[in-house]
């Protein structure tokens, strides 16, 4: 029996039809999905305190414990070979995406969502909820990643520094530890590091 051009024209259709949707599911597989659109959780940090003769530096730290969120405050000793130790910590209902410090000393902020900011006591009671903190900053250092030799080099006071780092990848943040700047918290996506410079 031969195929009339009515059905031929039915059957390329199809095929073109089934052809399009194959090639749609291909290119929409391939575009993050919103869930990956925003930022993976990661470890992030903000020094609270810069070590010193007579103290030891205290930092902030937002990580997730399994599947819980949590923010913990570690005071680094350096007398007992840079031991962290837990200060405070309190479970989260939601990750911590952005932190800043107060710049009056009057705590930690932390943003959960887009415009929802909440300020913790250095104890981490939750004292104030806004839309944007009043007066805060990040302790966060702008830093270049020589991928060929490991190292992170930025300016400081007018002065190169530059940091050998013993991981291969790229750090995320970077945070000056000491009052002199020596001591360096190198922020990976799932661990923190201790680094001196030169």
């Amino acid at each position: 029996m031969e195929e009339t051009k009515r059905e031929k024209y039915i059957r390329f259709l199809l095929i073109s039809l089934c052809l399009l949707i194959v090639i749609i599911g291909f290119y929409y597989s391939g575009l993050p999905q919103e869930a990956d659109r925003k930022r993976d959780p990661h470890v992030s940090a903000q020094v609270l305190r810069k070590e010193d003769a007579g103290q030891d530096a205290v930092i902030a730290v937002s990580r997730m414990t399994g599947d819980q969120p949590v923010l913990v405050i570690y005071e680094i000793n350096k007398d007992d070979n840079y031991h962290f130790n837990v200060l405070h910590q309190v479970e989260l209902k939601e990750f911590i995406e952005e932190m800043k410090v107060g710049s009056d000393g009057s705590g930690l902020w932390a943003r959960v969502k887009k415009d929802q900011w909440f300020l913790f006591s250095n104890r981490l009671k939750m004292l104030n909820q806004t839309e944007h903190p009043e007066s805060a900053h990040t302790t966060r250092q702008v830093f270049h990643y020589e991928e060929s030799t490991s190292k992170a080099s930025f300016e400081k006071k007018s002065r190169k520094i530059e940091l050998q780092l013993h991981k291969k990848t790229k750090p995320m943040e970077i945070h000056p530890l000491s009052a002199v700047d020596t001591l360096w918290l190198v922020v990976y996506e799932d661990e923190l590091v201790l680094a001196k410079s030169r």
